[in-house]
């Protein structure tokens, strides 16, 4: 699942996950909860490139992919939002999926104008604790500034500051349209509207892979 901050990644994915028994993997949420720990090593390296707005590099990032997919079920489906998100790491995982002997469905790219993406992450909000991830239009807490799932306060994503977002939609510009056209150039590139609300581009993503 492809597309500038913002596009509604994660909400897709959440919903694919409900309704088909996929599991969702955010790496954004997987690295900004490394970063909370002060005993995390590869929290340690990814904060500087996070703080700038800027991607974790290649090798940062393929390390934190396979120690989520290695230890999981070879039965297990995954919804993976947000990697790769460079064509060497495409190609390593690809060439990961070809030799473990897993099938790729392809890649969803939600595209979406500059405007929608910043006005939706006005509404993105984190637990300060546990890290879990809400939305305030789309998965808001139960009760207000609580989380759900621990208590913690839920506030703003910390890269969501219009500093940071400005240079991460530069990045994605920079360094991920290249990938789209390398998916696409493998027919494995699916686009949708990402102004869509996510319910209606979730059916499209079920409807084209023939999501079971």
């Amino acid at each position: 699942m492809l597309g500038p901050p913002g596009a509604g990644k994660g909400t897709v994915n959440r919903l694919l996950s409900e309704r088909f028994d996929y599991f969702p993997i955010s790496t954004g949420e997987v690295i900004r909860r490394e970063m909370a720990d002060p005993d995390s090593p590869f929290g340690k390296l990814a904060r500087p490139h996070m703080d700038r707005g800027d991607y974790v590099p290649d090798d940062l990032a393929l390390s934190l992919f396979f120690s989520i997919l290695k230890p999981m079920s070879v039965n297990a489906k995954v919804a993976l939002d947000g990697f790769p998100r460079t064509i060497p790491q495409a190609e390593v995982f690809l060439d990961w999926i070809q030799r473990e002997g897993h099938a790729f469905h392809g890649c969803v790219f939600l595209d979406v104008d500059v405007d929608t993406a910043v006005k939706r992450m006005r509404h993105r909000r984190v637990c300060r604790d546990c890290r879990a991830p809400y939305h305030l239009l789309h998965r808001p807490p139960k009760k207000a500034e609580i989380c759900d799932l621990c208590g913690g306060q839920v506030i703003p994503r910390e890269d969501d500051d219009p500093e940071r977002v400005s240079r991460r939609l530069r990045r994605f510009q920079e360094q991920t349209n290249p990938l789209l056209q390398w998916f696409a150039d493998r027919d494995k590139q699916f686009r949708l509207n990402g102004a869509l609300e996510p319910e209606e581009n979730a059916d499209r993503v079920a409807e084209h892979f023939q999501l079971t």
